[in-house]
């Protein structure tokens, strides 16, 4: 059968021309479908429309500016939309990853073997994380100047080795609970508070003694704080400065107070005003790269091996999922956008925690059946094989 490039012959005898018009951002294609009586109708329909397409596109003011014109248009219209640390990142990955490949190319000259050459270049070196950031820009910046996305963007493969979550044993978190505990020092009371809630170090350095409702032993998590870039900094000033925002996803959140830590804080905050920082005491806060610092240091002190703050983070996670709590209400406390982010990040985690879920399989009809030794069953293949050999004699 005759047939061309998306060029197909129906079954009520027509002939139909698909034109690709654009590909979501989920990879959904949208096509044009044309129609004609005969193969060469239809593809001259199909060859004339391709044309006054293109054309099109061309004359569109939008479409003619390059990507870096477009990227540029897409931050300001959407800057006051996006946190500063999330401006600061596109900007970022614009000016390190995608602008060396394509800042003279015009915006509807991106095509599949562009982006295919540029991610098949970078995700040698660059983290699923990372390529996905580059994904959303690039789908931010065609979306805005072309109206569409003509391209099919590839979803990143995480390697296991980046994907494994680095938590402290229960020996390790021991060792680390009874080092902390012994020391009176607001640092240390702010890093037990994290093994205890799981909150973010940002939010942890955001805590105001305010914010400790020991009435109702709850810790409202209302802002995080972070250090992020100065756009176009003036010469000699700082590049850098503290934001304090919302926290990550912009919502604020309720945590109950675990009882390992509530009588400390109980007590401290009798001591504190209610405006002062937790970690600090006054109304200056510390910085997350600080308490970070401080925590590697007691890490070093206990001799416990080195790992990321974050680590707290995870290691509350996973024994909140050991003790079978409801995971809705991890993801809350949490501060997960969904509860499928925590089911992916922690429930499949722990060994523990699937040693206690096959335990909990019962197969007791089958093993009353077939009792230990397999009688049963060397009974029934013993029969099979005299079966066959009777009919084989």
């Amino acid at each position: 059968m005759r047939t061309g490039p998306n060029i197909y012959k129906r079954k009520d005898g027509r002939w139909e021309a698909r034109v690709l018009l654009a590909r979501k951002p989920g990879g959904k294609s949208r096509y044009k479908y044309l129609y004609a009586s005969t193969y060469r109708e239809v593809a001259r329909a199909k060859t004339n429309y391709e044309s006054a397409l293109s054309a099109s596109i061309k004359i569109t003011p939008m479409s003619s500016l390059s990507f870096s014109e477009a990227s540029k248009e897409w931050l300001e219209a959407f800057q006051k939309k996006w946190k500063p640390a999330t401006y600061n990142k596109y900007v970022n990955c614009l000016k390190k990853y995608i602008l060396p490949e394509w800042e003279a190319v015009a915006a509807a000259g991106i095509t599949q073997e562009c982006y295919d050459a540029l991610i098949f270049h970078l995700e040698e070196t660059l983290s699923g994380s990372s390529l996905r950031t580059i994904n959303t820009v690039i789908i931010g910046c065609l979306k805005h100047s072309l109206k569409c996305v003509p391209i099919l963007c590839k979803t990143p493969t995480e390697n296991p080795k980046n994907t494994r979550l680095v938590t402290l044993s229960e020996q390790e978190a021991a060792r680390l609970t009874e080092a902390l505990c012994v020391r009176s020092d607001l640092s240390a009371v702010g890093i037990l508070l994290t093994l205890h809630s799981g909150i973010r170090i940002g939010e942890l350095c955001a805590l105001r003694w305010e914010d400790i409702c020991v009435e109702q032993q709850i810790l409202h998590i209302r802002h995080t704080l972070q250090r992020i870039q100065v756009p176009h900094a003036a010469p000699k000033q700082p590049m850098t400065r503290l934001q304090l925002g919302l926290p990550k996803n912009k919502r604020e959140r309720e945590i109950p107070m675990h009882p390992a830590i509530f009588q400390q804080l109980q007590n401290l905050s009798r001591i504190y005003p209610p405006s002062t920082y937790l970690l600090s005491g006054t109304e200056k806060p510390v910085e997350p790269r600080t308490i970070a610092n401080r925590f590697k240091r007691i890490l070093k002190d206990t001799g416990i091996r080195d790992i990321h703050f974050h680590a707290l983070r995870h290691t509350f996670a996973t024994r909140c999922v050991e003790s079978n709590i409801n995971i809705p209400a991890l993801s809350e406390m949490l501060g997960h956008s969904s509860i499928r982010i925590t089911v992916d990040r922690y429930v499949h985690l722990s060994r523990k925690f699937k040693q206690e879920q096959i335990e909990a399989v019962s197969f007791t009809d089958i093993v009353s059946k077939n009792p230990p030794g397999n009688s049963g069953l060397v009974s029934e293949a013993s029969s099979r094989q005299e079966s066959r050999q009777g009919a084989s004699g």
